[in-house]
């Protein structure tokens, strides 16, 4: 076959315990900026279960011949969740499930009280740099409570890359969040993505990456009908949650409660004037308050969205030709899009059938 697996089983110290290459199916789904997930069935009876066991590592390494793509490791996950089943028509199955690693940055809160400056409050900094600080301060040694941490932070492992204060500047509060969903916040309006990459035998980094996790390929990778490489392409505007103001409330009872108005990209004052509220007691400065409402406005912007399926062909082949992270141009009719790819889902069947679906979103 063209096609072939590997499902590398490591203990939780990073050593290897088996390679697994006859799986009865596997399907594993990674996006930018999110968790992915694995799952994989084995025979009941099969050596490998015995390595299965809580946070042991488990890679997915693929190779695909007849396309040029040499072994390389295409996922990588933690065995969180294992299932044993006596089905009633007498088969007995065995299945696990692997998030990836990304799932580690959801372990730990931000653990410094409210308005602590370069730790939960953060004002006009790059939007790196308040990424990093906070995996730095709640999931390394740093995080102290001689540093005014509410607890030792915990540390699964995680380093983090020298800080090149890159991305847009931003004031962003966030005491108490869980920092997978801190830092899922930033990159929407940060500038960058991104990631967690193994470094060593069971140490991974965190990284950034400006614009986007992946390489800008839009002048070399085309996804089009007439090129065989887009199938049902889809251009929505949908405006019905559409607000262009925000009213945001601050510290302070009733009529003494601070507040900010701000208006977002789309606001006109006669055709597209429509409010929302937002939660901000958080904040104690104005900037605070203003950074707060102009981020919600953001995730309640209308953009137009243009939605295709990828079709892989001999000239644009997944982990050759584009990655996932990585900018492409999609046109449609007389428009072009450029789109980044957000995710992407393979599977292998019992029978050895590989397929694969991409996921694509206009940037």
């Amino acid at each position: 076959m063209s096609v072939a697996y590997q499902l590398r089983i490591k203990s939780t110290a990073g050593a290897l315990q088996a390679v697994v290459t006859d799986c009865r199916y596997l399907t594993y789904t990674r996006r930018v900026n999110e968790v992915g997930v694995l799952q994989f069935g084995l025979s009941p009876n099969h050596d490998a279960i015995a390595y299965l066991r809580d946070k042991a590592g488990v890679e997915v390494w693929r190779r695909d011949v007849r396309n040029g793509v040499d072994w390389h490791r295409d996922y990588d996950g933690l065995v969180r969740t294992t299932e044993g089943a006596h089905l009633d028509d007498g088969r007995e199955t065995y299945t696990c499930w692997c998030p990836s690693v990304h799932t580690m940055l959801g372990w730990a809160i931000v653990g410094y009280p409210a308005n602590t400056a370069n730790r939960s409050t953060f004002s006009a900094a790059k939007a790196e740099t308040i990424m990093k600080t906070l995996v730095t301060r709640n999931l390394t040694s740093s995080g102290t409570t001689g540093d005014g941490r509410v607890r030792a932070a915990p540390q699964p492992g995680i380093t983090v890359e020298a800080d090149g204060a890159g991305g847009n500047t931003l004031t962003y509060a966030c005491a108490w969040a869980n920092v997978l969903e801190a830092l899922q916040g930033i990159s929407r309006i940060g500038g960058g993505d991104f990631d967690l990459v193994q470094s060593g035998a069971a140490t991974w980094e965190f990284q950034w990456h400006v614009g986007q996790l992946g390489t800008d390929r839009s002048a070399s990778v085309v996804f089009a009908l007439e090129r065989g490489n887009m199938a049902s392409p889809v251009y929505t505007v949908s405006r019905a949650d559409e607000r262009t103001v925000a009213v945001v409330g601050g510290q302070g009872e009733e009529a003494a409660r601070a507040t900010a108005v701000r208006t977002g990209t789309n606001y006109h004052v006669t055709t597209n004037n429509i409010e929302t509220f937002v939660q901000a007691s958080d904040r104690a400065t104005t900037a605070g308050l203003q950074a707060a409402g102009d981020a919600r406005l953001d995730e309640l912007r209308a953009r137009p969205a243009f939605r295709f399926s990828i079709i892989e062909t001999p000239a644009t082949v997944y982990n050759r030709d584009f990655y996932l992270g990585d900018l492409a141009t999609a046109r449609y009719r007389d428009a072009v899009y450029t789109v980044k790819i957000k995710g992407v889902t393979v599977s292998l069947a019992a029978d050895g059938t590989e397929t694969k679906a991409f996921e694509a979103e206009t940037v």
